[in-house]
């Protein structure tokens, strides 16, 4: 099983990434990789087609984009939400999830990064 790479959307900050990558994590923000203002439903897509899970604040958003691509049979490597939360409580929790999961333990699955507190 291969380690989880992440794509963090642009509602998180491009700090997330400087801080997940100096803690051997790796990880790219919309912010580098030009995909600001871009739908959910193409960031979803980036996330897909670069091999990465992604980690986003926007729950209201991704939950049903999650049951979406269920309904439609469309495989994806892992949806995580986060509550709006500080840096180093978001750096610690996504460690920790990345310490449990390997990509295949989050194909196609919709996870709450506050569960690895």
């Amino acid at each position: 099983m291969d380690e989880i790479k992440l794509y963090l959307d642009e509602d998180i900050s491009y700090t997330v990434a400087v801080v997940l990558r100096s803690r051997g994590c790796d990880v790219i923000s919309a912010h580098e990789v030009g995909m600001t203002g871009k739908t959910d439903d193409e960031q979803l897509d980036y996330a897909v087609t670069n091999a990465r899970t992604i980690l986003t604040f926007n729950a209201r958003h991704f939950a049903p984009l999650a049951e979406k691509c269920y309904k439609e049979q469309r495989d994806h490597l892992g949806i995580v939400i986060s509550k709006q939360i500080n840096l180093s409580e978001m750096a610690r929790m996504v460690v920790n999830m990345l310490k449990i999961y390997k990509t295949d333990d989050l194909k196609n699955s919709l996870i709450w990064l506050q569960s690895f507190k």
